[in-house]
């Protein structure tokens, strides 16, 4: 029986509707299988966030432990791996100088096949700030470029800043100098931050053109600086044309043990006051700890005898120094 012009248009119709329909599921199933692929995708970033979060503490925990309880050298902290490392003479002194097994105190960045970046940087190795006698600052300032009348002003503004006292230092400034400037007053007292140096009048200017110097700073009060512990970075602006030569000798393993291997890698070193720098120490190590979006930055202060085993103190997370 021949459908009527009526049925086949009913039909069409259904057809119609039927195509409609499944074109209507299959865009739900497109937007659902989207939706789900993102869950999915989130979930997966979050447990890889959460992950990358426990290895950071975990490695963090583990330098911190390293810095508080292993032998420090010339070379670095010691990670116990050699026994070597503890043998000592008649006289009690260590006989290996050097061991082998140490990890870097320069600011270093290791990186492992899992993506896990760290650093450990001896703070005797940087710019100590809370110093009176700002030598070391000077000596970074002249070699960005600053003359002798730049230098003395961001020297003698940042020791008004830290000092106790409302008198002036020739270049320095003092509250109504703060503000003058709509700035805060001086702390008047020891820098407790590195970031603080935002605060100090008429520094803002040079931290903008030389962020890096943030990094670069200790608040140590000692004047004198461990020249093993210092980074290339540091190294190539008071000494540029030795720093490739530095950067090499580190990367094979031969450190200051004597002031004279530091003059045959830098010969100017002859005219340092040897009162301005030596080849061992420290007390304060700064830990840097990244991987993926997971930060950790702090500092760790080795104990004294049976007073404390270790403090810390926390610092602002910053990228690594390459």
């Amino acid at each position: 029986m021949t459908p009527t012009t009526n049925q086949r248009s009913q039909q069409g119709a259904a057809l119609l509707a039927v195509l409609v329909v499944a074109v209507v599921l299959v865009v739900m199933l497109g937007v659902a299988s989207s939706l789900m692929e993102q869950r999915l995708t989130l979930a997966q970033d979050s447990r890889q966030a959460m992950q990358d979060r426990a290895d950071v503490y975990a490695k963090a925990n583990e330098l911190i432990y390293l810095s508080v309880t292993q032998r420090l050298t010339f070379a670095g902290i010691s990670q116990g791996l050699d026994k070597k490392g503890a043998e000592r003479n008649e006289d009690g002194q260590f006989l290996h100088p050097v061991i082998g097994d140490e990890l870097r105190f320069d600011g270093y960045v290791y990186q492992t096949e899992e993506g896990l970046r760290f650093s450990i940087q001896n703070e005797n190795g940087l710019l100590p700030i809370n110093s009176s006698f700002q030598y070391w600052l000077k000596r970074w300032l002249q070699g960005q470029g600053y003359n002798e009348a730049e230098q003395a002003r961001f020297a003698d503004t940042l020791a008004d800043y830290a000092d106790g006292d409302t008198w002036r230092r020739p270049a320095g400034a003092e509250r109504q100098h703060y503000q003058r400037n709509g700035l805060p007053e001086p702390a008047d007292f020891l820098l407790q931050q590195c970031t603080e140096l935002y605060k100090v009048v008429g520094w803002q200017g040079l931290l903008q053109r030389h962020s890096e110097l943030v990094n670069l700073c200790s608040l140590r009060r000692t004047p004198s600086i461990n020249i093993n512990a210092i980074p290339v970075k540091l190294w190539q602006t008071l000494w540029p044309d030795s720093a490739n030569k530095l950067a090499q000798a580190r990367s094979q393993q031969q450190w200051f043990i004597r002031n004279e291997d530091a003059w045959r890698i830098e010969p100017a070193l002859l005219l340092e006051s040897e009162e301005n720098y030596r080849t061992l120490g420290g007390d304060f190590f700064t830990i840097r700890v990244s991987k993926g979006s997971a930060h950790y930055s702090t500092s760790v202060q080795r104990g004294s005898g049976s007073v404390y085993p270790f403090r810390l103190r926390q610092r602002p997370s910053r990228a690594l120094l390459e």
